[in-house]
């Protein structure tokens, strides 16, 4: 694994806010591939990059950082999700049984 500071290419153009920076990573590199870049623009942007289009393939760290706190805020949201929806199905599955006993017919049979 490669560190950041090998990855920084100095002085292209930000392919997610258009500015000319001083640092930026490779969307395709090592760096970028390893966290994973692409698949978060993708997945989290309202645009769709790919190795073959002719727009700058080089990202910012601010930018980065915004993608980054971004996913990890993402993730958050579905971590908490599937711990609710494990809870919810947990308390139907315990609510139903519970049900199922309080609910059983008594003894003796009902007067005619």
């Amino acid at each position: 694994m490669g560190s950041t500071d090998k990855a920084v290419i100095t002085g292209f153009i930000c392919r997610l806010c258009s500015k000319m920076n001083r640092f930026v990573i490779h969307i395709y590199g090592e760096e970028g591939e390893r966290m994973k870049l692409a698949e978060k623009i993708n997945a989290y942007l309202p645009i769709t990059i790919n190795i073959y289009d002719p727009l700058p393939k080089t990202a910012c760290l601010h930018c980065i950082g915004r993608l980054e706190a971004h996913h990890e805020l993402m993730e958050q949201f579905l971590s908490a999700k599937r711990r609710l929806t494990t809870q919810n199905k947990s308390s139907t599955v315990a609510s139903t049984s519970t049900q199922t006993v309080d609910t059983a017919p008594t003894s003796s049979p009902p007067p005619c």
